[in-house]
């Protein structure tokens, strides 16, 4: 059972507190299907991820299967389905494919046997089955909702909450969609099925409707007396007339009137009606008290609602019997609960609850999870055919432009002397002539180094700007269903990692070449450039993570990856008073300065010197920055993880 007391939920907007949510009271029995409703913005979705854990109430408490998830630790993520309003599954995957990979993601199977009879039993309980080699791209918007509620199936959860699964569909698809709920509530006699939606059609196969209006309840029941509560023709004139009342007043009245529509139905808050005999039964008429026909309310009428009353004389009031036996149940109770209460505060602390739930349903490990997100990653990957022909241009294409500039200029400014004998007395035209070749040579070799560096860097970015940005509702819907961000962002770094060392390796070995060989020491300026992608590489998944759109954490990769060039000082020297301060953060900076430190023992260490003022650091420090960009990266990206942007 589903329980909610009191729940209120505010939010500081523009200096005043908005009631998101005001004392919400209501409970659920198991193997029942309830429908939220109410007008756009009345806080359906609010009270929805309140109660899966995603919104934190700020009065009130919650309670399932008896446990206060306050005190007691939140759902497990065997126990919660969770089905956003917004796409969760990656369009070039199949079908087949993301419900595997929800397995392979939330449960733990003895084989591979296991794995794939939980897929197809899930497939054929939504009805995908024949969908099942089609990929998500194709599918229609009914489709897609009910590939939503396989990934959420997998772990055959006891409580099912879906925010708008039927919005924008056609009425036979919406139709189709709410009988699945229905028969997946009946399925199950341990679970609930709760679903928000704004339509008011279909409403005959929900077991009760929990009706909202400006963040409180103004009617909770069955939705055979909906129309007899607001004294409408028509479900779907409820709307207009809630807005002729303020929320306050509709609340006010549904508490004036709510209990006697709960017994009247067998509904009752946790207080007064034991849950045991709370089912509601189709087509069932209430016992003892028979409703009186609808009959339209007034602005005027004051008394708002009318009250269920009997037609019977004989059970005009209760008999003195049913009130002794009432008031003996509702002691009864009270006790019970106070007992419950109190154990739980003895032997629990907040957080701290471990719910027992079998092997199937404990999450994978850190490690399977990783490999199984990985193996997803390269799919996606391999059928992207215009990421794919990117990547190769800028692969090649890059190195390649560096070639162009240095081909021929390497060669021929090794053949130069550019160290003169100190005891040759050169004439003024040969001074001329050899400050002119160390210009050329020093620009040169600082150029190619920088070059090179700045392209790294431009790919590392384009590598992983939107990694984390481009799927965060996918990724906000597997971390509700258990997946752990340390595996996520392990996922990240092998997968971007392939690419940093192709890409940087690559560049190096390619230009030293077909250049005929930069001056330096090689193997230190391929770990220079591997580092400096792999620095931008964590800075822009860092970026990523915290960003909510992949635009804004594109945009932004390329701001960074643009200052990277003025701001090296290798062209244009910084002003000695920012300097210190400016190229600490500066990646290119570092591994160019490492890179032309190398040259040290060679003579063109005095060309670059010749035509830069900028300090050269020794490659060692270089490599020890580099980590530091490193590892802010990864944590900025881990905590971009962890942190919940749902909309």
């Amino acid at each position: 059972m589903l329980e909610l007391r009191n729940i209120s939920l505010t939010l500081e907007r523009d200096g005043e507190s908005q009631a998101l949510l005001d004392d919400v009271t209501f409970s659920v029995p198991t193997g029942h299907l309830l429908a939220i409703v109410g007008p756009s913005g009345c806080g359906k979705t609010t009270l929805l991820k309140t109660i899966a854990g995603l919104k934190e109430e700020d009065n009130g408490e919650i309670r399932w299967q008896g446990r206060n998830l306050a005190e007691d630790g939140d759902l497990h993520p065997s126990e919660l389905g969770y089905v956003p309003q917004f796409s969760i599954a990656h369009d070039l995957l199949t079908v087949e494919e993301c419900v595997a990979s929800a397995v392979a993601l939330r449960t733990r199977q003895a084989d591979h046997e296991s794995a794939w009879a939980v897929v197809e039993q899930v497939m054929k309980q939504t009805g995908l089955t024949n969908l099942s080699d089609r990929q998500v791209k194709v599918l229609s918007g009914g489709q897609k909702r009910r590939l939503g509620l396989a990934l959420e199936l997998v772990t055959n959860p006891n409580l099912l909450l879906c925010d708008e699964v039927t919005s924008g569909l056609d009425p036979k698809s919406e139709r189709e969609i709410t009988q699945l709920l229905h028969d997946l509530a009946r399925q199950n006699d341990k679970r609930i099925v709760i679903n928000v939606t704004h339509s008011l059609t279909n409403l005959s196969l929900f077991d009760t409707v929990l009706v909202l209006h400006e963040g409180r309840v103004v009617y909770h029941g069955p939705p055979r007396a909906l129309n007899h509560y607001f004294s409408v023709e028509q479900a779907e004139d409820i709307y207009p007339k809630l807005a002729r009342r303020s929320a306050e007043r509709w609340g006010d009245s549904w508490a004036r009137h709510r209990d006697s529509y709960y017994k009247a139905y067998k509904l009752a808050p946790a207080e007064e009606v034991p849950f045991a005999d709370a089912k509601i039964v189709e087509n069932r008429e209430p016992d003892r008290i028979k409703l009186p026909s609808a009959k339209a309310l007034t602005d005027e009428d004051e008394s708002d609602l009318k009250q269920p009353k009997d037609s019977d004389k004989d059970s005009a009031s209760k008999e003195p019997e049913e009130e002794d036996s009432w008031a003996k149940h509702k002691k009864n109770r009270d006790k019970k609960k106070a007992a419950e209460e109190e154990e739980h505060k003895k032997h629990h602390k907040r957080h701290e609850h471990d719910v027992e739930v079998d092997a199937p349903h404990r999450l994978p490990g850190v490690f399977a999870q990783t490999r199984e997100l990985l193996r997803r990653r390269w799919t996606i990957f391999r059928r992207d055919r215009s990421q794919m022909w990117l990547h190769a241009a800028m692969l090649f294409g890059f190195p390649l432009l560096v070639v162009i500039f240095g081909f021929e200029g390497v060669p021929q400014v090794r053949q130069m002397s550019i160290r003169q004998d100190a005891n040759v007395l050169l004439d003024i035209k040969e001074q001329i002539a050899h400050t002119g070749s160390l210009q050329r040579a020093g620009g040169l070799v600082s150029g190619l180094v920088l070059m090179q560096v700045v392209l790294v860097t431009l790919m590392a970015s384009n590598n992983a700007a939107r990694e984390i940005a481009g799927e965060r509702d996918i990724l906000e819907r597997e971390r509700l269903g258990g997946l752990r961000a340390i595996s996520y962002l392990l996922s990240k770094i092998l997968f971007l990692g392939t690419f940093v060392l192709a890409q940087a390796l690559w560049m190096g070995l390619f230009v030293e070449m077909l250049c005929n060989g930069i001056p330096g020491d090689l193997v230190v300026k391929l770990v220079l450039l591997v580092m400096a992608s792999g620095s931008m590489t964590a800075v822009c998944l860092g970026i990523s993570g915290l960003m909510r759109s992949p635009e804004k954490a594109t945009i932004l990769s390329i701001y960074l990856v643009g200052f990277q060039l003025p701001l090296s000082g290798a062209v244009l020297t910084l002003p000695k008073a920012i300097e210190p301060f400016i190229q600490p953060f500066i990646v290119a900076y570092w591994s160019w300065s490492g890179s032309l430190s190398t040259m040290k023992s060679t003579s063109f260490y005095d060309a670059v010197k010749a035509v830069t003022n900028t300090s050269l650091e020794p490659a060692n420090l270089a490599m020890f920055v580099l980590s530091i960009h490193l590892v802010v990266g990864l944590t900025l990206a881990y905590a971009g993880i962890k942190k919940s942007q749902w909309d």
